[in-house]
């Protein structure tokens, strides 16, 4: 049995929300922030439905606001301490790259404790230790594999051995590369939960590295059609003109000819850097949804295999709603975020899904808690959402 998920809010609903929680948060310096933090996501969680039940949201204001506050000083003082002292500045960085790992165990407990459905609330039991190995040891490892290989590249040796020891290189920064990315995301797929029920995703590492060979070679040809459209423009059109060739000494220079052309030199230009942009937003979308896909397809919850979940993103219609995301807020200033807020949520959860029979399914509530609500603002303030979803 598919039971699909669906959202029942709606944009202009939630843009009274939005702007009660934007004016607010301004007349109160932005201490109520913690409250539009919990009204935005109980409004979501309480409109996302699942075989006719609803989630909830249980964090309070007063955890987010200790944890919001600890997670702003700390991201303050290290960015004055840049500007008094680079070497302080420097160890307090490396400092943060140590933390990584539990910030975001941290930040998947908190968020699994605080999200119920029927009553019964998720959790996330991945170690300490277990993040540190699938984030900083794989990681560790992804750079000692750069230096090795960049030591030889650059060692005096024949141009052939050089070529040999670059093309290695590259191959194997991508296999290390998709190795650490595989290894976090079965680190938080095993970690999640549901009662005392254990999500279980067994993850292939040669699917990782077939997808991001795929990307390389899509950034390529997307690479090589931007270039070859400038190129054709430039030389085809032979109507470009150097901007140099422009002399502000007389006036009686700037003729209508020099402007068109010197206009349409940077329209091609920005033009350009518009399809570059856009390679690189199909190249990340072709390897979220791609990713996503297979790391849902691989969870079970529990271990009798009755229950499992699904993905069924499609890389065209994500690249879309992304662009139109953007451009509906460019074009409103920003008064669009809660449409764009609305139709994402929804678009995600229409394409995921839970088989099996839940009204069969008997879980009881694990006792574990998290409180501490520092993990989950730690991870937004550095912009260090690591997880599923």
């Amino acid at each position: 049995m598919e039971n699909k998920m669906t959202f029942h809010g709606t944009g202009r609903e939630f843009f009274g929300i939005w702007i009660v929680n934007i004016v607010l948060s301004i007349l109160t310096f932005g201490v109520y922030s913690a409250w539009a933090k919990v009204r935005t996501k109980k409004y979501f969680y309480g409109n996302t439905e699942l075989a006719g039940d609803r989630f909830d949201y249980h964090a309070t204001p007063k955890q987010i606001l200790i944890g919001r506050l600890i997670a702003v000083t700390a991201f303050v003082i290290w960015f004055l301490s840049g500007h008094f002292s680079p070497v302080f500045s420097s160890v307090l960085f490396l400092l943060g790259l140590a933390m990584m790992p539990w910030i975001a165990r941290n930040n998947a407990r908190f968020n699994a404790r605080m999200t119920s459905y029927r009553n019964v609330r998720l959790n996330f039991t991945g170690t300490l230790m277990g993040a540190y190995a699938a984030i900083l040891g794989r990681g560790l490892l992804l750079i000692l594999t750069i230096v090795v290989f960049g030591t030889f590249a650059i060692a005096p040796t024949s141009g052939f051995i050089t070529f040999l020891f670059v093309v290695g290189g590259l191959a194997s920064l991508l296999v290390m590369f998709a190795w650490m990315m595989k290894g976090i995301a079965s680190y938080f797929a095993n970690g999640y939960g549901y009662g005392k029920l254990q999500f279980n995703a067994t993850l292939s590492t040669g699917f990782f590295v077939r997808t991001y060979i795929w990307a390389v070679l899509i950034w390529i040809l997307s690479s090589i059609g931007v270039l070859a459209f400038g190129a054709l423009f430039f030389f085809v059109g032979g109507q470009l003109v150097s901007l140099s060739e422009i002399r502000f000494t007389d006036i009686s220079d700037l003729n209508i000819g020099h402007i068109t052309t010197a206009l349409g030199a940077m329209s091609l230009v920005i033009l350009m850097y518009v399809m570059l942009f856009v390679s690189m937003l199909i190249v990340t979308a072709f390897i979220y949804t791609r990713t996503r896909n297979h790391v849902f397809s691989q969870v079970m919850v529990g271990g009798s295999g009755d229950y499992r979940l699904s993905s069924k993103m499609n890389t065209a219609d994500y690249i879309l709603l992304v662009i139109t995301n953007f451009f509906m807020q460019v074009l409103t200033l920003g008064l669009a975020r809660p449409w764009v807020m609305v139709r994402t949520t929804r678009y995600i959860l229409s394409v995921t899904a839970v088989h099996g029979d839940l009204d069969a399914l008997s879980v009881y509530e694990d006792g574990n808690g998290a409180k501490s609500a520092v993990g989950d603002e730690m991870s937004q303030v550095f912009d260090l959402d690591i997880g599923i979803n």
